[in-house]
């Protein structure tokens, strides 16, 4: 869907309360006018058809609709603080994606004329988690061909920047992502943008946790961060030379360059520490010289820098408190400044990656090799080749290799995906349980009775008999598939059984197999299954003399 903007509404009136009555009266309308997506750009011919019909509220009320009234109300709020203007936006409310063309901002800054700051990009694109895959939260914003004006810079920045040659800064391309996974509450966060003619520069953070919470004393937000790692590379692409412009003949040597840093980053630690602090840790003159050192490098040619955390058990947790004090802080993060990031997981060897490719035994390290090549951290990415060793290492009891193969195959081939999940959730792999259900979904009712059966192709445990509460257990683990392989069949027939005794939690656990069943649309089917197996139960309870056993 495209919607051309209007430039007589791009400037906001200067009272704001008008601006945003003027806003409100132009979104309010939008879904009653707008045009749907796959209309012509035109005015249609009247017919007898379009001229007798009225649309009614469904028609009014699309998905397509409601999103493009959200976005206009969103960018008629957004101009109370800035002049924008865009060529077309393109909406796709299903894939949660929208891009704007052309795109012009001009923001409203304190103590500055208005068009100051002039802000352009060819292209933008936000693309967020699709509507049909609601288990994580993905955004990801990209911009094309991005010029930021001098105006918006700070006076001193500004400055520097005119003084090595820039009237402006442009970036061909700039990335933005944010994964937030709902189950743990964790979350990454990736930059990546190319300076043009000045630095590439890419930052990461890896937080194990995001906390929000209240105060109830103050009612003030608070936020923290349990933090695994991060990072921050800048990569140079002619700033080296634009800096040597501004800098004395004798402080371009690497020797006096790394003097130089080394002392301006001691003299800031120093300076952050405060005056309790008698003088820097351990850690601080460490990151000191590997500074002055990372800069030397730089002058010799390096023109990669690296600033990582180094911390020791991660995830540390960084909140008010721990944030009090700077030089505790510092410590407990370990920066480190060098040429090459900290390998979250280790390249492997081209060696390895031969003769893992040109074998057919598995080899030792099958998990970490078939990781890699997943991923494509630590080797190119290549899906066939790593979940086939995935697969291998699974099928060999390996329950994170279970695990990675069902995740990445749970979505577009979700019956190989189950039998892989089974394994990884009756070993209580984390997160195991989410993906099987969500492969079990997409399993044919026949074709998951028979997985569930291969995996657990023994009949009742005897030992089980003498216990309503062990039948108990066993019901649940069969049902849950943890701690068990999932089986639907061998967790209705314990719950029977310990029904049959008076349990109720074992007629509970029969009613939600029943539910979950009907649910599926499988009640039909399932009815059978359930039959014969209460004629099993039946013949047992007699046979095995339960009631006597249970005394």
């Amino acid at each position: 869907m495209f919607i051309r903007s209007n430039p007589r509404f791009s400037r906001p009136h200067p009272r704001r309360l008008g601006a945003a009555l003027l806003s409100l009266a132009l979104v309010l309308p939008a879904p009653l006018v707008a045009q749907d997506s796959a209309a012509p750009a035109g005015p249609a011919e009247p017919s007898q058809t379009t001229a007798a019909a009225r649309p009614g509220l469904f028609d009014i009320l699309t998905l397509d609709r409601i999103s493009t009234a959200a976005m206009q109300m969103v960018m008629s709020s957004a101009r109370l603080f800035a002049d924008i203007r865009y060529g077309q936006v393109s909406l796709d409310p299903l894939a949660a994606r929208m891009t704007l063309l052309d795109l012009d901002i001009r923001p409203y800054l304190p103590g500055l004329p208005p068009g100051a700051c002039i802000v352009t990009a060819g292209r933008v694109t936000i693309a967020g988690q699709p509507l049909d895959r609601p288990e994580a939260m993905r955004l990801r914003m990209s911009l094309d061909d991005m010029e930021l004006g001098l105006g918006c810079l700070p006076a001193e920045a500004r400055a520097l920047v005119m003084g090595v040659g820039l009237d402006r800064l442009t970036m061909p391309r700039a990335d933005i992502g944010l994964r937030y996974d709902y189950a743990s509450g964790g979350a990454i966060i990736d930059l990546a943008g190319d300076l043009d003619n000045v630095a590439a520069i890419e930052a990461f953070v890896d937080a194990d946790y995001i906390s929000f919470r209240v105060d109830p004393a103050t009612e003030e937000p608070q936020m923290a961060l349990e933090l695994n790692a991060a990072h921050v590379t800048l990569d140079d692409r002619g700033a080296w030379t634009m800096a040597q412009r501004l800098m004395p003949p004798d402080m371009r040597a690497p020797e006096a360059l790394q003097a130089l840093v080394a002392g301006a980053v001691a003299e800031m630690l120093d300076e952050a520490n405060g005056i309790d602090a008698a003088q820097l840790s351990e850690a601080q003159q460490r990151f000191a010289a590997e500074a002055g050192a990372a800069a030397r490098g730089f002058a010799e040619g390096n023109r990669r820098v690296v600033l990582a955390t180094g911390i020791a058990r991660p995830p540390f947790r960084i909140d008010e408190d721990s944030a009090a004090e700077f030089q505790p802080l510092f410590d407990a993060l370990a920066p480190v400044a060098g040429h090459h990031a900290p390998r979250l997981d280790r390249v492997i060897p081209v060696a390895e990656l031969r003769a893992a490719l040109e074998t057919d035994a598995l080899p030792d390290n099958a998990l970490e090799l078939g990781r890699a090549m997943l991923t494509g951290v630590g080797a190119p990415r290549n899906l066939t080749s790593g979940l086939n060793l995935l697969a291998q290492a699974s099928r060999q009891g390996n329950a994170e290799a279970a695990f990675l193969v069902a995740e990445a195959l749970a979505a577009d081939d979700p019956e190989t995906a189950y039998g892989h999940a089974m394994r990884a959730a009756a070993a209580a792999y984390p997160g195991a349980l989410a993906v099987l259900d969500r492969a079990e979904r997409g399993t044919p009712f026949a074709r998951m009775m028979a997985m569930q059966a291969d995996a657990s192709p023994a009949g009742p445990d005897p030992a089980l008999y003498g216990s309503v509460l062990e039948m108990r257990r066993a019901a649940r683990g069969f049902l849950t598939g943890t701690g068990r392989y999932r089986s639907y069949r061998a967790a209705w027939y314990w719950a029977a059984m310990a029904a049959a005794a008076g349990d109720a939690s074992g007629a509970a656990m029969r009613d939600e197999i029943t539910e979950l069943m009907r649910l599926r649309g499988d009640a039909a089917a399932w009815a059978a299954e359930a039959a014969s197996l209460d004629n099993g139960v039946l013949r047992d309870w007699i046979d095995k003399d339960l009631p006597a056993q249970l005394k």
